[in-house]
């Protein structure tokens, strides 16, 4: 086993832990919170899979992208919500109903948008992009599904000992995390430089804050679900993006490249956007 592999694995068993700490907190009514609240839904909907689409598609017709870059932006717009997300849109004071629900509900819309989107967008740019539904659903099986339901059944049997085994289990996937993605910017630092021109930068940058932009105009009445949406638009799942690009494209690494950098530009932006919004709300 390479150690980019065993970096990849911890990854996600960081992600399998966090998902099942958060389950600990959440109900099972709360999985189906947009389906109670369709209009949240087509809120969500509208800011994720056609503002942040659109948006894409606009650097690519007016920038000078480098190859492959293209493909990269289409694959992050069409994407779900990461698993890690839910715990900055705890902090972010959203509703535990409606983080759930944007969890599982991105999970399984992205099952169709996702490889219909991409197809629908190669054929206008000429390209042959045709995605494997089984692929991204066995990512998000094993990301987000199976984590939450052993969350909720672990729940019922830990009852009042959930609470503390949930705080555990999330420090030890921040350790997990830590090392891993330490271990794997060192590894991949050195061909990040090659995105570096030619709008690559501009474009990964304007999509993450659109992206917070259009959420929190979208999020509905409440500012903690307003906060929650604009992390989900802005941020999206790196192990489903990476794994399209890896079983589609398997020799194209300026896209992966491309992913990973759009995934830290997210964690730069976001942490000033938040402490911006809690400002304005007043909060400590």
């Amino acid at each position: 086993m390479t150690l980019f592999l065993a970096m990849k694995l911890l990854i996600v068993a960081s992600t399998v832990l966090l998902v099942v700490s958060l389950s600990l907190f959440a109900r099972l009514q709360d999985v189906f919170h947009f389906i109670r609240h369709p209009e949240l839904g087509l809120r969500a909907f509208l800011a994720m899979y056609i503002i942040v689409p659109a948006v894409a598609l606009a650097f690519i017709v007016l920038f000078d992208l480098r190859p492959g870059v293209e493909l990269a932006l289409l694959v992050i717009a069409l994407s779900p919500v990461p698993p890690r997300l839910p715990s900055k849109q705890h902090k972010s004071g959203a509703e535990n109903a409606y983080v759930t629900g944007l969890l599982v509900t991105s999970a399984l819309v992205s099952l169709v948008v996702m490889p219909v989107g991409l197809h629908v967008m190669g054929t206008w740019f000429g390209r042959d992009i045709e995605v494997s539904t089984a692929g991204i659903a066995k990512t998000l099986a094993i990301t987000v599904l199976i984590p939450l339901i052993i969350g909720l059944v672990a729940q019922k049997v830990l009852g009042e000992r959930s609470e503390r085994v949930a705080r555990i289990l999330a420090r030890l996937s921040m350790v997990m995390l830590a090392v891993g993605v330490l271990v794997v910017f060192v590894m991949i630092a050195p061909g990040m430089w090659a995105l570096v021109g030619r709008g690559t930068l501009i474009a990964l940058a304007a999509m993450v804050v659109i992206g917070l932009l259009a959420g929190y105009a979208l999020g509905g009445p409440l500012p903690g679900n307003r906060s929650a949406l604009a992390l989900a638009t802005s941020m999206r799942h790196p192990g489903v993006a990476l794994g399209v690009i890896a079983t589609t494209f398997p020799d194209a690494h300026p896209p992966l490249m491309a992913i990973i950098v759009f995934t830290l530009l997210n964690v730069i932006i976001s942490i000033p956007f938040l402490k911006l919004v809690q400002r304005s709300r007043g909060a400590p």
